[in-house]
């Protein structure tokens, strides 16, 4: 009796031990659970673009334009995601390439100005006379030269259009902000507010333009037909008076980084097998051919794909690439993007499915109610806390941190150096908050977000274009250096 006590009290025991032991396991197994999926909401996002942008009527694409205001996804700070953001951006650049009479809405519907505002008349087509990007006054692109001469050497040009909202702000406000700067510290434009700047080339430069948005032009009085290369679509949305910035541009212009060569102490040499617009194969380049001040390279390249900037790193004796560590978690934003870029791929037709999307930047304003709070805080960062550009893991920069576009940020994809892209560090990135701030010069306001206000600032108090861009440049190098030495 004694011994079949003994025997069941040994059974109950092992059965309490390996219910301890299935409960620890399955902890173990739910936490595990709980890491994938948060892992996985990472990885694979569900950030695709909704079939209703891709509506066909009477043969044409009718892309509806996005909520921005009151009703929007941005209306809700602590709800809103990185995904909403890219949704914005893809959805806003199909609603301004929806066609209308025979055109892409934008060209229709949008004034064409001048850096200082002035409204162009477009009897033959786009008026194209600027050629410097915003970094310097001598970072000006050109397609290489072939040995056949064939295509020629062209050089890209650039031109703005606004919306009547940014435009009528522009007028308003302007005057006032001559007289009395102070009384327009806390002005914002009004959400719905849209600039562009588009980049263009002689459709003459590139071997195959079939592939290509062409349209008339007139390139300094001369007509031509024009090529898009790419095009920065800038917008107010609800919460965001300092505007999303999204940029796009065509898929086959220069050669990708290749990453996968580099090393944490040295830089891969950039070549290609193939001609690209802006690449000739017969030529290698290195971080000058992307560097500011370097003169006039023609064989570039892309740096940061989705403007999120990535590093090599030495990790058990092997080089591996990660994401750098900013403001934004890379992992999530790069594949939010590469996410729905394959979702408008697979959905959209016509030329327009030849542009991809390159990501976008903006300001976390979570906490900040209202746009007077917001237009302090925007103040705040331009003229503190390393910029309104700040990628460093603390600041509030979000998206694209190292946001930029081929043709129009060509020469500060990693900063204003050419020591190498292997020693570029968070401090140095460049993004279209760089040169978009709250402060320009005395003048400390929202409205200065946009070049083009202060160059029609800049014309009433009878500065010249180049005197405003001189200016411009002076204070854009002055901010980089600041934010890179407040993060070593």
């Amino acid at each position: 009796m004694k011994q079949t006590k003994l025997l069941s009290f040994l059974i109950a025991l092992l059965i309490v031990c390996a219910c301890k032991n299935d409960s620890k396991s399955q902890e173990k197994e739910d936490k595990k659970a709980e890491k994938k999926e948060e892992y996985q909401k990472i990885k694979d996002p569900n950030c695709i673009a909704p079939a209703d942008w891709f509506t066909i009527v009477d043969g044409t694409r009718k892309t509806p334009a996005p909520d921005e205001g009151p009703t929007s996804v941005f209306a809700n700070n602590e709800t809103v995601t990185n995904c909403d953001f890219h949704q914005w951006s893809w959805q806003k650049f199909l609603w301004l390439t929806n066609e209308t009479k025979g055109q892409p809405m934008f060209l229709n519907d949008l004034k064409q100005v001048t850096s200082h505002g002035q409204k162009l008349e477009r009897k033959n087509g786009i008026v194209l006379t600027d050629t410097a990007q915003a970094s310097g006054a001598s970072d000006i692109l050109k397609t290489p030269k072939f040995a056949s001469g064939t295509p020629p050497s062209t050089t890209v040009y650039y031109a703005i259009f606004m919306n009547d909202l940014l435009y009528d702000a522009m007028i308003k406000y302007a005057p006032i902000a001559k007289e009395n700067p102070d009384a327009v510290k806390d002005i914002t434009y009004p959400i719905g507010a849209l600039e562009l700047k588009t980049s263009w080339i002689d459709v003459k430069a590139l071997p195959d333009a079939s592939s290509y948005f062409v349209t008339d032009g007139e390139i300094n009085g001369i007509k031509t037909k024009v090529a898009l290369l790419g095009i920065h679509v800038v917008g107010v949305v609800e919460n965001h008076p300092e505007f999303i910035w999204a940029t796009f541009e065509h898929e086959s212009l220069a050669p990708d980084y290749d990453w996968s060569k580099a090393t944490p102490t040295s830089d891969a040499p950039i070549t290609s097998t193939t001609n690209y617009p802006f690449f000739n194969k017969e030529d290698t380049a290195t971080v000058k051919n992307i560097t500011s001040g370097n003169g006039i390279y023609t064989n570039i390249f892309s740096v940061y794909k989705y403007g999120t900037p990535v590093e090599i790193k030495s990790i058990d004796n092997k080089n591996v690439q990660v994401f750098m560590k900013s403001s934004q978690n890379g992992s999530q934003n790069f594949n939010n993007i590469r996410i729905i870029n394959k979702s408008v791929k697979e959905q959209l037709s016509g030329i327009w499915n030849n542009y991809f999307y390159n990501g976008s930047i903006w300001i976390d304003t979570a906490g900040y109610v209202g746009t007077k709070a917001q237009a302090a805080l925007l103040d705040s960062l331009s003229v503190s806390s390393g910029g309104l550009h700040n990628a460093d893991t603390t600041a509030l920069a979000r998206g694209s941190v190292a946001a930029y576009n081929i043709t129009m940020e060509t020469y500060v994809q990693v900063g204003f150096h050419s020591d190498g892209i292997y020693t570029t560090k968070v401090g140095d990135l460049v993004n279209c908050f760089l040169c978009h701030s709250t402060s320009h010069g005395k003048q400390n306001s929202p409205l200065n977000l946009s070049h083009v206000y202060n160059g029609y600032l800049d014309s009433l108090n009878g500065l010249s274009k180049t005197e405003t861009k001189l200016k411009h440049i002076k204070l854009v190098r002055e901010r980089s250096q600041q934010n890179k030495q407040q993060s070593k």
